[in-house]
């Protein structure tokens, strides 16, 4: 079997989350090696995949120096890069040219046109890489004019089939009768709600993005439960964020999986929130906050409900609550067609 190394360095669930959907999909065919710093990695499933985790907290020289050593000294038959075509720090600037041999594959999430052009991304990735990937993020990103550009519907981590139905999504939030000790679920919240307690909509709070912004979601909950209290609001997070309700939060990964209980979600306009939730069909009240390199307005003003403060959020929760939403019953997964275009650069 050849062996893919996915390059999937970055500070927030993104490029690992993307990474593994990818891989998982590849792993039946394939070995599958990830090379991440997210702080988030540990919580995280391997998914069939070979993750290999360097410290979020190495430090610059120490991180591009471990980068340098898996790249330039260890055996694989493809590498694939998320989102930045030099690396995070700029340190595969001098170590694509090295690896003309294998193919190399740049997977083009939507960034900033000021990072394309400060660093003449364009012509370096015309002779540094074998093809480019949209993976849903469409034809208006800043490279997919490019010859060597794929399109794919976004990449998700679970596929339509694997989710669970509303009743098991409850569940996952510590809601209903399924979970009735501990470890009978893999969500943190284990005590069983009583049935008094279980109200009509659920709003969802997905803290995801960087820890510093944790606490941010940890305000937006209690806020929401305030303004809803016919409602029931769970915190989806890796930890408790500081000023949640202990009560609130849950723990989950994917966090996919906890999507179809959900009436409305509240979250950042990342890429896996963004696109989770628009597969799913649940509406997404979206922050948009601030990225050196992601456009995470853009993506919001496409594709959720786009609002800068908390009282934004909650009217547009209320509006939202008296909306029947389209659930689809299947929606494509991008990485399986992803999968197909990366083995046509072996033939």
């Amino acid at each position: 079997m050849s062996t893919w190394l996915i390059y999937a360095l970055g500070g927030g669930w993104g490029h690992l989350t993307r990474s593994l959907s990818l891989g998982r999909m590849a792993t039946r065919y394939h070995n599958v090696r990830i090379l991440t710093n997210s702080p988030y990695a540990t919580y995280l499933r391997g998914e069939d995949c070979d993750v290999q985790i360097i410290a979020p907290d190495a430090g610059f020289g120490a991180t591009c120096e471990q980068v340098r050593d898996v790249l330039l000294n260890t055996r694989y038959d493809c590498l694939i890069v998320d989102t930045f075509p030099r690396g995070l720090g700029g340190e595969l600037a001098d170590i694509l040219p090295q690896l003309k041999h294998i193919p190399r594959i740049l997977i083009h999430r939507d960034i900033s046109p000021v990072y394309i052009h400060r660093f003449a991304l364009r012509s370096f990735v015309k002779e540094n890489f074998d093809a480019v990937i949209v993976p849903g993020e469409g034809e208006d990103s800043p490279l997919a004019d490019l010859p060597i550009v794929h399109y794919t519907s976004p990449w998700l981590i679970r596929n339509a089939e694997e989710l669970p139905d509303r009743k098991k999504a409850r569940s996952l939030l510590g809601l209903d009768a399924l979970c009735h000790k501990p470890g009978d679920c893999k969500s943190q919240l284990h005590k069983q709600t009583p049935p008094a307690e279980v109200r009509k909509k659920i709003i969802l709070v997905c803290a995801a993005g960087q820890a510093s912004e944790l606490s941010f979601f940890g305000k937006l909950s209690t806020h929401l439960d305030a303004a809803f209290p016919e409602a029931t609001v769970r915190v989806l997070a890796p930890v408790c964020p500081e000023g949640c309700p202990r009560q609130f939060w849950v723990s989950h990964s994917p966090g996919i999986e906890c999507l179809p209980a959900a009436d409305v979600v509240a979250g950042g306009a990342g890429y896996n929130t963004v696109h989770e939730c628009a597969a799913v069909g649940v509406p997404l009240v979206a922050f948009a906050f601030k990225r050196l390199y992601d456009r995470q307005k853009v993506r919001a003003l496409r594709c959720a409900y786009c609002v800068e403060e908390i009282e934004d959020a909650i009217a547009t929760v209320a509006m939202l609550q008296n909306q029947v939403s389209n659930r689809p019953a299947d929606y494509p997964n991008g990485a399986v067609e992803a999968v197909r275009l990366i083995e046509k650069q072996f033939t």
